[in-house]
């Protein structure tokens, strides 16, 4: 605080070298180095680091913590003696210490300490889906899906916007008729179970993968070969 007599500002009064100080409305008309802020550290309400991430629709608790020209550290202020703001209020809001989430982005952070303020800090700030977007393997939209018996079709899900999450669940309406998903096989049916052949007979077996809508794709195998072969592309 600058203090002027007869329009000429008064330099510090000095004596050995010591601030001899006045008081004007209960404040010093001089600033000590003890009351001079230099630097404020934004921190956790608790006194660790800062938060780095805002969740959607959740809020944080801030303290700030002064250092001064004599050197000293003040104490955590959460409170009293201290101004949070957020620079931009279309991504958080701030009451007192608490900055709650209202959209995704950048959130950027300041707080005031004896008439300095601290540098900004950033919070990214989730941002919440909106919509999703279905394509096939080609990148194209897609709206419906028909499918024979066994068949399967592979298709790409994006939550919007892309910032957003990732993390979904797929389900079909009615898991009777489709299941999403890797279709796993729980079991294989063979038609007729056995056979019994003469020498140079052949017959075809009918092999089904369970359940139906598995992928109906296996390697046959006979077991003793001096006794018979298997083509399975007949």
């Amino acid at each position: 605080m600058a203090v002027f007599l007869n329009g000429q500002k008064m330099a510090k009064p000095l004596m050995n070298g010591v601030v001899w100080n006045a008081l004007y409305n209960g404040r010093r008309l001089w600033a000590t180095p003890a009351d001079t802020v230099t630097g404020v550290e934004i921190l956790a309400s608790d006194g660790s680091p800062a938060p780095t991430v805002l969740s959607i629709g959740g809020s944080v608790k801030l303290a700030a913590r002064a250092t001064y020209a004599d050197g000293h550290v003040g104490d955590l202020l959460t409170s009293e003696h201290v101004f949070f703001r957020s620079l931009d209020d279309s991504v958080t809001t701030v009451s007192g210490n608490t900055v709650t989430w209202k959209h995704g982005g950048t959130a950027l952070i300041t707080a005031k300490v004896g008439g300095f303020t601290s540098a900004v800090v950033s919070i990214a700030s989730a941002y919440a889906p909106e919509s999703i977007r279905v394509t096939d393997d080609s990148g194209q939209p897609v709206d419906a899906v028909t499918l024979r018996v066994g068949e399967s079709r592979n298709l790409k899900v994006t939550v919007l916007p892309d910032a957003a999450s990732q993390e979904f669940t797929a389900s079909a309406a009615s898991p009777d008729i489709a299941v999403v998903g890797d279709a796993k096989p729980t079991g294989i049916t063979v038609t007729p179970e056995s056979l019994t052949l003469r020498v140079g007979e052949t017959a075809s077996l009918n092999v089904n993968i369970l359940p139906d809508y598995a992928p109906q794709e296996f390697a046959a195998n006979i077991l003793d070969k001096t006794i018979a072969t298997i083509n399975s592309k007949e």
